[in-house]
């Protein structure tokens, strides 16, 4: 069975405090597989006493972006310990959204460590990079304030290549005569980027690639836009690296910001990637890419990719194979209900129906937003066999398909349930309790 086993999670948890190194990774990697049913428990690690626990559990809370360790993570920034302030700021960059804006810039303003104050701007700026206008002002009024600390103002450099072009060269002139020689070298060297970019993207590709993989921030965030600026011709080559790294997971979440930035225009070659590639991380990303450009047209082509992950199902991978590639098969089903369309339905239904694997959340949501009354009794037949916070899933699905296709408790497909799918439809939607003859309805007994 792929779901969880009894306490795997709690004891995979405990085993990121490992001081065994691989111990540690090999925890880390199933967590990140298992995804969204971890979430609860990587949250109620943050309010444990081991340090080496916390400070693993916030870049997974991270990686996985269920929108439950938002709060949990935004808590985290008034930490007493500075080192998990700053792990909880560099968390939030995966998390774009209002509140975490707001706490990033409270951070800012209020937080004496120079550490924490660099990460947050880093956050700011990928929130940025993800098309939220509103954390631009802050990370802006640093950069342009000589008297912020340098490591502050360098790290919020990385902001310009996200602005338009006209202000980006208006700001770029400006801090070309700036105070700090730092600030003022790496202005000029953008300046030499942009008169630059009209070279051949091909030529500069193996350079930025490698720059995606570093670790220092404005160098791979540099990479990240120059990329996501050199058209149709660094698909290919970026996806090739993806693959190549098949286990850097942090690596493929920066190649899909750069694919990403491409737009519809240079999108085709995406979708063409999907024939060629096996690699389920890589993948992954792909199908994230195609479902966040939106071109019905190429989400469709996420189709031909489930038929052809069917055909290779029952291959002799491992286990952390097939969990990965049903993630993808669950993502892509997803893309396809975005756009309302049913065209691997069968597909979704047989997902649903697998008992030998967990549900995805994704697959929920997918059948939620097309599925009809024939896959009442799939989501039925899963809700027995799940632990309670898919059940809960389960059980809004089942009740928005009721709700949109009208269908009352009466109708055939009901009637037609076996004694386990009725039983967990008792449970969805209970009957009210039948009233006792001669008893007056009403919360309180009638004095006599």
């Amino acid at each position: 069975m792929l779901r969880p086993r009894a306490n795997e999670i709690p004891r995979l948890i405990r085993r990121l405090g490992s001081p065994d190194a691989s111990r540690a990774d090999a925890a880390r990697a199933r967590l990140t597989v298992l995804g969204a049913r971890a979430i609860e428990d990587l949250v109620a690690a943050l309010e444990g006493a081991d340090r080496r626990v916390r400070e693993r559990a916030m870049p997974l809370i991270a990686l996985i972006r269920d929108p439950r360790g938002r709060a949990p993570l935004i808590a985290t920034l008034l930490d007493d310990d500075p080192g998990m302030r700053e792990l909880a700021a560099e968390s939030l960059a995966r998390f774009p959204a209002p509140d975490a804006v707001l706490a990033l810039e409270r951070t800012l303003r209020r937080d004496p460590q120079e550490a924490v104050r660099v990460a947050a701007v880093r956050a700011l700026v990928e929130h940025c990079s993800a098309g939220r206008d509103d954390a631009i002002r802050q990370p802006l009024e640093l950069l342009l304030d000589p008297a912020e600390p340098r490591s502050v103002r360098v790290a919020a450099f990385a902001l310009v290549s996200t602005l338009p072009l006209a202000q980006r060269r208006g700001i770029l002139t400006r801090l070309g005569t700036d105070p700090v020689d730092e600030i003022r070298r790496l202005a000029d060297g953008f300046e030499a980027e942009l008169r630059e970019a009209g070279e051949p993207a091909t030529s500069r590709t193996p350079a930025l690639l490698e720059g995606l993989a570093s670790p220092d921030y404005a160098t791979w965030n540099a990479a990240v836009h120059q990329l996501g600026r050199g058209g149709a011709a660094i698909v290919s080559p970026l996806v090739a690296e993806m693959c190549r790294r098949a286990s850097d997971a942090e690596f493929a979440t920066r190649a899909g910001i750069a694919l990403k930035a491409l737009g519809r225009r240079h999108a085709r070659p995406i979708a063409d990637a999907l024939d060629r590639v096996d690699d389920p991380l890589a993948l992954q990303v792909l199908v994230e890419v195609i479902g966040a450009i939106g071109e019905p047209a190429l989400v469709y082509r996420l189709k031909d990719l489930l038929d052809r992950l069917a055909q290779t199902a029952d291959g002799g991978d491992s286990e952390a194979t097939h969990d990965a590639v049903r993630r993808v098969q669950a993502k892509a089903h997803h893309e396809l209900a975005r756009i309302g369309s049913r065209v691997a339905i069968q597909d979704l239904r047989g997902a649903l129906a697998d008992s030998s694997r967990r549900v995805e959340l994704e697959l929920l949501a997918a059948v939620e937003i097309v599925g009809k009354r024939d896959e009442i009794p799939v989501l039925l037949g899963a809700f027995g066999r799940e632990e309670p916070f898919v059940g809960a899933r389960i059980a809004d699905a089942v009740r928005a398909i009721m709700k949109r296709e009208r269908i009352r408790r009466d109708d055939l497909t009901l009637k037609r349930l076996g004694a386990s799918e009725r039983e967990a439809l008792d449970r969805i939607l209970p009957r009210p309790a039948p009233r006792i003859p001669g008893r007056r309805p009403g919360p309180l007994a009638r004095d006599t």
